[in-house]
Order: structure tokens, then sequence, then C-alpha cells
């Protein structure tokens, strides 16, 4: 869910909880029966109210199919045989890139990005590169390794691996552990 609609539905719970309010004040006899007949007989027949009523329809339709969006899968890769279909996500060979990438000496991070174009695929690996380190040598490396651990492990060509240096630093900062 975006902020957009994060907004929308922190007004739109707002609003709701007023009218709960209201409707529980009339339950408990707190505010008379009168005043609200009186104030919905001045909306009928406002064309107003029936706007704010279709804002209100639109808004509900947005934040249930908002909330019922899953996460984007990018995709699965599929090698058939002879016993069957096996699909390998994306994820899995995200995983798989960075683990290999992590592994080539003077990196200190690295961020996967897969694309998927037609029956291509496309990473972009943004890295952190240690200073005492040869960048184009390193950068070399990665795209060597990952391209020939991907063939050799997944059996699929990449059709392009890009390296984007962010940063050169002897900063390393390890994962943090969810406990």
């Amino acid at each position: 869910m975006g902020i957009f609609d994060r907004i929308i539905l922190s007004i739109y719970t707002l609003l709701l909880t007023f009218l709960s309010v209201g409707v529980m004040l009339i339950a408990l006899r707190l505010i008379s029966l009168d005043l609200v007949w009186t104030s919905l007989n001045r909306i009928y027949g406002q064309w107003e109210a029936a706007l704010i009523g279709a804002v209100f329809l639109l808004v509900s339709i947005r934040l249930m199919l908002a909330g019922l969006r899953t996460k984007h899968n990018k995709g699965t890769i599929v090698h058939h045989n002879d016993f069957g279909d096996v699909h390998i996500t994306l994820d899995a060979v995200e995983n798989l890139i960075e683990k290999t990438a992590r592994h080539v000496r003077g990196v200190r991070s690295v961020k996967i990005n897969i694309e998927r174009r037609s029956s291509n695929l496309f990473v972009t690996i943004r890295a952190i590169i240690s200073p005492e380190s040869n960048v184009p040598d390193v950068s070399k490396d990665i795209q060597q390794r990952v391209h020939d651990h991907i063939k050799s492990t997944v059996g699929i060509e990449l059709a392009d691996v890009r390296i984007l240096v962010e940063n050169i630093s002897n900063d390393f900062k390890p994962k943090q552990r969810v406990e």
C-alpha cells in the first residue's frame, strides 16, 4: 500500500470513527432521533450528498483493492524435463546472486535488482567496495562470478550484469538479526 493510499485510509478511518460515535450516541439515546431525522430530511434530494456518497464508495473500493493486493511476484524461470517442470523464482535467483557477489574479495555489501524483459534477465548489482580494491577489477570479477555461477546453478544465461558502485568505503555494516 503506497503513501497516497495510507493518507486516504487515515482520513477515511477518522470519518468512520465520527460516524461510529454518532451511531453509538443515537443508540444510547444521547442524541434525539428528531434531530437526526431533521438532518436527514435536509439532504434528501441534494445532489451534493449523492456526490459525497459516490466519493466514499470509490474510496472504499480503492482501499479494498489496495488491501487485497499482494506483493508483486517478479515471476519464475521454468525448466522442462522428463519428470515434469521445475519452477525457480526470481527471488531465489536474486538471493543466489547476492551470496555470490558478497563473496568477492573487496566487496563490502550488495543490493540486487532483477528485471525480466521478454525471456531475458537483466541484473543490476549496487555494491559498496573497499577503498584498497581496484574498482574495475572487482566489478569485472563480480560480473564474471555471478554470470558463471547462475549459469552453472540455475542453467540460464543472464543477458546483462550491471555493476553500480554506490560507495567506496571501509565501513562494514553487518546485517542486523531479527530475534
